[in-house]
């Protein structure tokens, strides 16, 4: 023996007090070994320099997963188990994963780091319903590498992006790949949107065409039966065609849409919307509302009455409540009196998102204002009623799980304005028709995406991806 010394090791507390061993260690002396001098070591209760118990430092970990690092270490004090947060995260840092079987089924999907700049690609085993790694940025070479060090891989679960299907292609050739149904559905309905966004002319026309539907006779009667022509109203309708143009002719050359949005001073949101439409679409602002239009039907009753003077009108609407001005009624008795068309009621313009979902949606479920709007739209506009048709009908597949009903369905769709949605579907069959008929999809992977979001807003986004990943694998 060349001497001896004490060692402090801190244990799990006792009645709520903290615990420290004081363990005298023995030093030895070897002329034969490469390190001449050498401590004994003590086995089963910590490690070599280590200044906590094993035990000490699980439970310790254990609170980190959990919480990170400076709420951890605020928990572990009010526990007896003094520590601080660079402790707890050294200690999460340090812990080791645990081995598990080969996967045999994974779902791959992104998430952000920071949205519309960094993200990052999560791998899960959806047989065991589990995180397997988090991988740096959405790109096709970490995938293809990770999927190429799991060779008994034999199903692929991934949304439609490009660099996760090259991925599974090159790193896992054997594996069968499985388009994610919800993101089938969300490329429909997009697909779809971007068809009504073409149509605006109609769907202004419908809106008044639905609002006819609840106004007078003498209003209907007088109602415009044809869309009006498309032209540049309001100001900077020129400069808005020529920015439009300007970015489809980029987009074309191959510029990014981030340099696309900073070359012509808009919005990256405004360059997708032109992108996605892929046309100029004239913008005409809709008719304000009108403080009359709620008392349309009372001031027509009572000219039908004989009352044709707007004092009369004013006074009389007043006294049940109206709140605009006199001149209001008489531009209305004077349009009338002159036998005009009088102001009809405005009506408000549903968004694109709304009419999309209105049009796959079953006619008998929708309240009676929307339905008469989307029967007068059909009517105006039979190729998008075509249209959502067909996405009904591929909502129908996806429903009954029926493979068989894709290929018909693309034949049909192809003749369709969904000729772009179908050629995507097409580049990407075999995933599809697996969509269909597999029971796989990325709604586990999802649901590790919310609870990964969870955790990294725990620690307000200043978690580097190793920390991430230890807490998000090792979380309970």
């Amino acid at each position: 023996m060349h001497s001896s010394y004490w060692r402090t090791l801190k244990d799990l507390p006792w009645q709520d007090r903290s615990v420290a061993w004081r363990v005298k260690v023995r030093r030895f002396r070897c002329s034969h070994c490469p390190g001449r001098i050498f401590a004994e070591p003590v086995p089963g209760l910590t490690r070599a320099k280590a200044q906590r118990s094993d035990r000490l430092a699980e439970a310790q970990t254990d609170i980190g997963m959990a919480l990170g690092g400076e709420a951890g270490a605020r928990l572990s004090r009010r526990l007896a188990m003094p520590v601080s947060g660079d402790t707890v995260l050294r200690l999460i840092r340090r812990c080791k994963s645990a081995g598990c079987a080969s996967p045999r089924v994974v779902g791959i999907d992104d998430w952000a780091w920071r949205r519309g700049r960094r993200y990052g690609t999560i791998v899960c085993d959806l047989e065991r319903g589990r995180v397997l790694d988090l991988l740096p940025g959405r790109a096709c070479e970490p995938v293809r590498d990770w999927l190429a060090a799991h060779p008994d891989i034999a199903v692929v679960s991934r949304d439609r992006a490009g660099p996760y299907a090259e991925a599974a292609r090159l790193g896992a050739p054997q594996a069968i790949q499985v388009a994610d149904r919800w993101h089938l559905l969300v490329n429909a309905s997009e697909a779809l949107r971007s068809l009504v966004e073409r149509h605006q002319a109609e769907i202004r026309e419908a809106a008044r065409q639905a609002a006819f539907q609840d106004a007078p006779a003498a209003i209907v009667a007088v109602a415009p039966a044809d869309p009006p022509p498309e032209q540049d109203t309001g100001h900077g309708g020129g400069r808005r065609r020529q920015r439009c143009e300007t970015a489809l002719r980029l987009h074309g050359e191959g510029v990014a849409i981030k340099t696309i949005a900073r070359t012509l001073g808009a919005s990256r949101n405004s360059v997708r919307r032109w992108l996605r439409v892929g046309a100029f679409v004239p913008y005409r602002r809709a008719p304000a509302p009108s403080r009359l239009d709620a008392h349309l039907r009372f001031v027509e009753a009572r000219w039908q009455d004989g009352q044709h003077n707007a004092a009369g009108l004013y006074r009389e609407l007043r006294a049940i409540g109206f709140e605009g001005g006199y001149k209001i009624v008489q531009r209305w008795a004077k349009r009338r009196r002159r036998g005009l068309p009088t102001r009809p009621p405005s009506a408000r313009i549903p968004s694109t998102r709304r009419i999309a979902r209105c049009l796959t949606s079953d006619p008998a479920s929708l309240p009676p204002a929307d339905r008469r709007f989307i029967a007068a739209l059909c009517a105006l506009a039979p190729r998008l009623q075509a249209a959502a048709e067909q996405v009904r009908g591929f909502g129908a597949i996806l429903r009954a799980r029926d493979p068989a009903a894709l290929k018909p369905w693309l034949e049909a769709a192809a003749a369709s304005e969904l000729g772009g949605f179908v050629a995507g579907l097409r580049q990407d069959e075999a995933a599809v028709h697996a969509a269909i008929g597999e029971p796989w999809s990325n709604g586990a992977v999802e649901g590790q995406v919310n609870r990964l979001k969870l955790i990294k807003r725990s620690m307000y986004g200043r978690a580097g991806l190793n920390l991430l990943r230890q807490r998000v694998l090792h979380a309970a």
